[in-house]
């Protein structure tokens, strides 16, 4: 009942939101509440361990379809064209939903229990604020009067220290009039009333580019501006508008690189001109020479200090650590992950392989503290789902994945092993000999040669013979039979979510056909890929190798 009362008050474009009495644009909503704020999670993150799937969140869409995800004060926000759903992050559970049906949604930033959306349509731009915790309105006004500030990736809507600052264009002038400046307008997010308003006057090109971004913990606000090679950073604080710093150079880079942790602000010129700003204007570090960013080029929090990802002269992919205090600088060399995350002290990425050809992605977490490195399976098949991942986040001891091409978000906990980490528990001697699946083939045997490349190493762990092939001849036709041991799971169960297969071919769990003459089988919790030279033996073969698994 509250919900549906909730909607019949929202759709009625009450004028009495919104700053100074302005007419508000109607707009009709759909939403439910939650009747409670969240509890928070720690920035803990998964110890290493056996992962194993604690709930996933279904339905996140596909391709072009596809929603993003943004963690936000012990939310997750599912984010789609004209609003979002918002789940719980320590349990996956749905707390409730917000629509703007026929708008838009242009951006919208969180800060403590504050919510504010910025949404367009043809009849304009729109501003909303909403208490984070439950989704319910606390004002509304017409975003006409200036532009927000949008990063492009994920969304992000500008806000720092409970305030949102919109740009206000100057009026045009004539004659001798004096050219009126642009304005900075902050409008309070809890409240919707504007909090400060202070001129700006811009470097005054024709043809420029403005952005913003915003630190985390709402400390500071910085802009950046760009007229050709010459760009312009300026930092405030966001309670009052009063300026804090400002910085100028030059580059050939179209856009200045911005990225804000802590209170302390990364400005980037190009890949050799790093500079790291505090709030109280002192330089903590420079950073030139670093080499490139793996993108995007932004700042990590790791524990007390900041960190930055990118490779060094050898093309190693290695993460700068600043101690803010005092600009010290130690290089740690970090896996090759594109994807990653830090939390309670560790960094963690996440591969398609888990090593040479196996099968599960690979999750490799670094103890910044000790820089011990430790490499544990994922029960997921990214070679399947495009070999990328869309999404990857922490939230408590979850590690939280969403893949390229899946339709769900997975929450993986970290559980002890008694068996080694790397093989998720599962000891070395249950692994068979790839060349003993291999026993019946057609015809006459006349070479059997273990191909074994590395071996495969995973950590301390060495699986010497996870890959046979067999000659044979047959009436005087010669065929190879391949067979590689893709992974052995700790039960069928675990197993089952590697393959995306057909159940019941050659007497399978699963069968999934991987090209012209090779398919991928799962009997229980071994999983082997079988090829063969020649297709019409492809069967025959199959039917020996899962014989010999038992």
């Amino acid at each position: 009942m509250s919900a549906a009362v909730g909607l019949l008050l929202l759709t009625t474009g009450c004028s009495l939101f919104g700053g100074d009495g302005e007419d508000v644009p109607e707009i009709r909503r759909e939403q439910t509440f939650a009747s409670a704020a969240p509890r928070r999670v720690a920035d803990a993150g998964p110890a290493p361990g056996i992962m194993r799937e604690a709930w996933r969140i279904r339905g996140l869409g596909q391709e072009e379809q596809a929603r993003y995800i943004r963690l936000e004060g012990g939310q997750l926000f599912i984010v789609g064209a004209d609003g979002f759903d918002v789940h719980d992050a320590g349990t996956g559970r749905k707390r409730w939903h917000y629509r703007e049906p026929g708008r838009e949604l242009s951006g919208f930033a969180v800060n403590k229990d504050n919510l504010v959306i910025a949404s367009r349509s043809q009849q304009g731009h729109h501003l909303t604020g909403l208490a984070a915790g439950t989704g319910r309105l606390r004002w509304e006004r017409g975003g006409d009067e200036g532009t927000p500030f949008i990063r492009g990736h994920g969304n992000g809507l500008a806000m720092g220290e409970g305030v949102v600052p919109l740009l206000v264009r100057g009026e045009p002038t004539s004659g001798d009039e004096e050219e009126q400046p642009d304005e900075f307008l902050a409008i309070d997010a809890a409240t919707g009333e504007e909090r400060w308003r202070r001129p700006h006057h811009g470097p005054g090109c024709e043809t420029g580019t403005r952005s913003a971004a915003t630190d985390t913990d709402g400390s500071v606000l910085v802009f950046s501006e760009s007229c050709g090679d010459d760009h312009y950073v300026y930092a405030f604080n966001p309670s009052d508008g009063k300026p804090l710093w400002s910085r100028t150079g030059t580059s050939e880079d179209s856009l200045v690189g911005i990225s804000v942790r802590s209170g302390a602000t990364l400005i980037e010129l190009d890949e050799h001109t790093r500079t790291l700003v505090g709030r109280d204007d002192r330089e903590i570090a420079r950073l030139n020479g670093t080499g490139e960013c793996l993108s995007p080029c932004s700042l990590l929090r790791v524990g007390d200090d900041l960190g930055l990802r990118h490779f060094d002269e050898s093309r190693n992919v290695v993460m700068s650590l600043i101690d803010v205090s005092n600009g010290k600088v130690r290089t740690l060399t970090t896996p090759h992950d594109i994807t990653s995350v830090t939390a309670g002290g560790r960094w963690y990425g996440v591969s398609s392989g888990l090593a040479g050809t196996l099968l599960p992605a690979g999750l490799n977490i670094v103890d910044m503290a000790t820089q011990q490195l430790t490499t544990v399976p994922v029960p997921l098949n990214l070679e399947s789902q495009g070999g990328s991942l869309r999404w990857l986040g922490v939230a408590g001891d979850h590690l939280l994945v969403d893949t390229s091409e899946g339709d769900d978000l997975i929450a993986y906990a970290s559980t002890p092993a008694r068996g080694p980490l790397e093989l998720g528990g599962v000891a070395k001697d249950d692994w068979p000999d790839a060349c003993d699946l291999l026993k019946d083939v057609p015809g006459k045997t006349i070479a059997r040669t273990p191909m074994v490349e590395g071996p495969v190493k995973i950590g301390e762990q060495e699986l010497a013979r996870s890959r046979c092939h067999v000659d044979y001849s047959d009436d005087g036709d010669s065929g190879q039979a391949i067979a590689e041991v893709e992974w052995v799971s700790a039960s069928p169960a675990e197993a089952d979510g590697l393959v995306d297969g057909e159940p019941g071919l050659y007497g399978a769990d699963e069968v999934q056909k991987t090209g012209e003459s090779s398919v991928r089988v799962r009997k229980g919790r071994f999983v082997v890929e079988v090829q063969s030279r020649l297709s019409e033996d492809l069967q025959p073969i199959v039917a020996g190798v899962l014989a010999s698994l038992g």
